[in-house]
């Protein structure tokens, strides 16, 4: 093969992957102008997707919970009181309970220890 011939070949074989991949690119390119588009005229349920406000507002908050999270004596006394304490209460009330339960039904004292 003549080097002319050779060297058209190959010029002919670089420009296919090259207008592939040039087509590729504008094709992504173009996908997310369509996908918003696409989103912004989307309906929901029959009717247009509306923001509830406060459910905006609660999600945003939540979503920076991180940055406003200190560990510091409120938050332990915050966890001792809700978290502590009243489990605490409810097995102090239950175990009395469970102790008269049993002198009346005549179990001995020492039986569940």
């Amino acid at each position: 093969m003549p080097l002319g011939k050779m060297k058209a070949a190959i010029c002919a074989a670089r420009k296919k992957p090259l207008i592939s991949m040039l087509a590729t690119t504008l094709r992504r390119s173009a996908a997310p102008k369509r996908a918003l588009a696409q989103l912004q005229s989307q309906r929901r349920h029959g009717g247009s997707l509306s923001k509830n406000k406060h459910i905006e507002n609660w999600n945003n908050w939540r979503g920076d919970s991180e940055k406003r999270f200190k560990f510091n004596g409120e938050f332990f006394t915050s966890i001792a009181a809700w978290g502590i304490f009243p489990f605490g209460l409810y097995y102090v009330m239950g175990a009395d309970e469970r102790r008269k339960r049993d002198l009346r039904n005549g179990v001995p004292e020492n039986f569940r220890q």
